[in-house]
């Protein structure tokens, strides 16, 4: 059940990064050059997908043994491996893979979609 507990840290941790992407992506300087329906698109998928992290974190970490056990346990975590993999594949897709940053994220995303569907397969 600890690697479940840590695949809740996992999914908190961009839940958090999440919290603080105004900030650091400039939002208020930066959203500006968007119309109004695209700026309010943005920022609702980014509050919507905060959400969802801290959601499965929660249900990762507070019901780590019906996660393990369970079908609809294990067809989260299958799913969660499949949200990371399309993400690992949208970060190549779209975004510029010169800058550190993105390279380290790429890493971070490939190594949430393995650890989660892995940890269907572990006892």
């Amino acid at each position: 059940m600890i690697l479940i507990k840590i695949l809740a840290l996992f999914n908190f941790s961009f839940g958090l990064f999440h919290l603080f992407f105004w900030k650091l992506l400039n939002w208020k300087a930066q959203l500006k050059e968007l119309t109004a329906v695209n700026r309010a698109v943005v920022q609702t998928l980014n509050i919507c997908l905060t959400f969802m992290f801290f959601l499965v974190a929660y249900i990762f970490y507070f019901s780590a043994t019906e996660v393990k056990t369970t079908g609809i346990g294990n067809i989260l975590l299958f799913g969660m491996g499949i949200f990371w993999f399309i993400r690992a594949l949208l970060q190549l897709y779209l975004f510029e893979m010169k800058e550190k940053i993105h390279k380290v994220l790429l890493f971070l995303f490939f190594i949430g979609a393995v650890i989660h569907v892995s940890s269907i397969f572990i006892l």
